[in-house]
């Protein structure tokens, strides 16, 4: 009944397709031993779920239930499933927008959010509009399972799914939850997937389906092919992925993870069709970021291969140059400061080194360092020191301004460098004068 499209009023029938939902997935995800449906049944409710009002969505128990299902045997199930998640997840972010619109900034303490996954793994009943009330007992257990299923003992199907998933998550994470997130991938979940899972699908010695350039539409997105891609399409679509939201971790894994007989490989095949969707959509989005005055003009040349800022204050002028890899971003970008008036070698070394490392260390757009690097030299002509840790004044992941004082020598930090500090060294004393800090 709550199925069928001519019963009742379409707000009476969204509420009895919730609770018929809810109960279906919850009963699969719990006792699929006892309780059988059919696959059919199962596409028929995934199906049902996209075609309700954003608002009405039953985000945290389909969600919940999106985790087992993107594991299931059928297919047509999964990738039901990465569908229903793609439009899950952008309902949640046009909810998100509004609120942040009308609250101004989010809560303190979202900050320490293992994953953007508060909204999507919550009580039972909760809505795409109640989002904020999720437990995280509950998120943790969601997020067991997709771990689960992006390890090694899924196969490799469901194991890309669920990458997939994974990474259009890491999308919507605040900066520090994203930072810690990728840290946490770096060594211990990333380069496995990409050498056990990912690389034997590529189709690095022939042109990918449709040839030329790879899409950078999301993963998710192929949920809506008919019939589902095949496995070399998936592969295809989560490599570009990779490379587009988390650059610094795709280029670790490439120079210290991947065998040297793949090196050539993976590259010619990135130079051909990744490197120029990537390049296109960094030169979109710096045209159509908002201006920030005549003080600082970016712009990019994808015949080039570079991106040009130029940098204006009180009688200092220079403009820099960042010239990408024909593998862009396998390999370093190039920085070079082509012109420059009133700014001194030793100083513009220490900017060079500055900007060197924010793009070499992080994930995220030519554009968005580069905005950070004018925040950087903003403040240092508004008189801030830079943390003796990073060399940097405005932190890359929190966005803050060093702060906490030695009372010896007076040197300031950022928080999250001297915590780092204190877990590498395992002392609990100023990294400078070494007295003890307290």
């Amino acid at each position: 009944e709550a199925l069928s499209e001519g019963v009742g009023a379409a707000a009476d029938r969204c509420e009895r397709l919730q609770r018929a939902l809810l109960l279906l997935l919850t009963k699969r995800a719990h006792g699929a031993a006892r309780l059988r449906w059919s696959q059919r049944a199962l596409l028929d409710a995934l199906t049902a779920l996209r075609s309700m009002p954003a608002a009405q969505l039953p985000a945290a128990a389909a969600i919940a239930s999106l985790s087992p299902l993107i594991g299931a045997r059928s297919s047509p199930v999964r990738f039901g499933a990465l569908a229903l998640f793609e439009r899950l997840q952008s309902a949640e972010a046009e909810a998100g927008a509004a609120a942040a619109s009308e609250e101004g900034a989010e809560e303190e303490g979202d900050a320490d959010e293992p994953l953007p996954l508060r909204f999507l793994f919550g009580g039972a009943a909760q809505t795409v509009a109640g989002r904020r009330a999720a437990a995280d007992g509950e998120a943790m257990v969601a997020l067991d399972r997709l771990e689960e299923l992006m390890g090694d003992a899924a196969d490799a199907e469901a194991r890309m799914l669920a990458w997939s998933v994974a990474l259009a998550l890491l999308a919507h994470a605040r900066p520090t939850a994203a930072a810690r997130v990728s840290a946490g991938w770096k060594h211990s979940g990333l380069p496995g997937f990409l050498n056990e899972t990912l690389l034997p699908l590529l189709p690095l010695a022939r042109p990918p389906p449709g040839s030329g350039a790879a899409s950078l539409a999301a993963p998710t997105s192929l949920g809506e092919s008919d019939p589902p891609p095949g496995a070399a399409e998936v592969a295809v679509a989560v490599f570009a992925a990779l490379l587009s939201r988390v650059p610094a971790l795709a280029r670790h894994w490439y120079t210290s993870e991947l065998s040297r007989a793949a090196h050539a490989a993976v590259a010619r095949y990135t130079e051909l069709h990744v490197t120029p969707a990537l390049l296109r959509r960094e030169a979109e989005a710096i045209s159509a970021a908002p201006s920030s005055g005549d003080d600082f003009v970016v712009k990019a040349s994808i015949g080039a291969r570079s991106v040009t800022a130029t940098y204006s204050y009180e009688g200092t002028y220079m403009q820099i140059v960042l010239r990408l890899d024909r593998a862009h971003p396998l390999r370093a970008v190039e920085v070079e400061c082509t012109q420059r008036a009133g700014v001194s070698d030793a100083r513009w070394r220490k900017w060079q080194r500055t900007i060197s490392t924010m793009l070499l260390a992080q994930n995220g757009s030519l554009r968005d360092a580069l905005a950070l690097f004018k925040e950087n030299v903003d403040r240092v002509f508004e008189g801030v020191e830079e943390c003796p840790i990073c060399y940097a004044i405005v932190h890359g992941t929190t966005r803050q301004l060093p702060k906490l004082s030695c009372r010896t020598c007076h040197n300031k930090f950022h928080a999250a460098c001297l915590y780092k500090w204190f877990s590498s060294s395992q002392k609990s004393s100023c990294p400078l004068c070494q007295t003890a800090w307290g």
